[in-house]
């Protein structure tokens, strides 16, 4: 019978490290700014492509549009984001963030750079930038087997 040590294989310890590393920036998102970080994904993705629509934002952040619609809608309510009718096909809405949502930016980013700066103490910038270099390549290596 064939062995894996799954502990120490590359996908295990990038998933996991991926799970805390979403944690940690959930826990200060929540603390510091007040939103998940579902919201701030999608106030990300809203920022690199605004007006996009519910599909468009579900596959930006890699998850299912009927997982998104209730995190909109929150959003909405809260004043994050507003849906606007295509100016082509109004039965699709396009979602934009809202001044309410701009004003959270400096503290999502302050969010990230303390995540940044507590998961990289014990590491050099050599060794950060050597990690990020080594996962994009196996991201590209796996993209390329997966012909995206």
């Amino acid at each position: 019978m064939k062995t894996f040590d799954y502990e120490n294989s590359v996908g295990f310890v990038v998933y996991a490290a991926s799970k805390v590393i979403q944690k940690a920036y959930d826990v200060e998102l929540r603390n510091k700014a007040g939103i998940t970080i579902t919201q701030a994904k999608i106030i990300f993705a809203l920022y690199a492509q605004s007006g996009s629509t519910l599909r468009e934002l579900a596959d930006k952040i890699g998850v299912e549009s009927p997982t998104l619609v209730p995190v909109i809608d929150k959003m909405e309510e809260d004043g994050y984001v507003k849906r606007k009718p295509d100016s082509k096909d109004r039965r699709i809405k396009r979602i934009f963030t809202t001044p309410k949502a701009d004003r959270l930016w400096d503290s999502m980013m302050d969010c990230a750079s303390q995540v940044r700066k507590v998961s990289t103490t014990s590491l050099s910038e050599q060794e950060v930038q050597s990690a990020i270099r080594t996962i994009r390549k196996i991201s590209k290596n796996l993209s390329e087997y997966l012909g995206e």
